[in-house]
């Protein structure tokens, strides 16, 4: 499989940034930051979710379609690269037009991950 890699999120270095960096809430490994955050209105299994342009030092599970409130997708589950816990999914595909912006985005729960400081 390989060597296991893992990517650090520089904070910012403006001091007036309310930059924050989060992790994974089992081992605090980064996933990813403030910055990429492109909605807070998301729900995810466990309750509330953020939906994120760009996550890293994650593994991505089997390609299956479920339907949620805005339609049906083709997603991913995301895990923590180190401990395997999950902590959200990955749009593949929409069948809608109007929702196809969050084909390659992520969601991420709130409830399993933290702020990392």
């Amino acid at each position: 499989m390989g060597l296991r890699y893992t990517s650090y999120i520089d904070h910012p270095k403006s001091k007036h940034s309310k930059f924050v960096t989060y992790g994974c809430c089992h081992c605090r490994t980064h996933l990813s930051s403030s910055a990429q955050v492109m909605s807070k209105d998301y729900r995810g299994t466990t309750g509330d979710a953020y939906l994120m342009n760009k996550v890293v030092n994650i593994v991505e599970g089997d390609r299956e379609t479920r339907c949620m409130i805005t339609g049906c997708y083709v997603v991913c589950d995301i895990v923590c690269h180190m401990c395997k816990n999950l902590v959200g999914w990955k749009y593949l595909e929409s069948e809608r037009k109007d929702q196809r912006y969050k084909e390659g985005k992520y969601i991420l729960e709130l409830q399993t991950i933290c702020k990392v400081h």
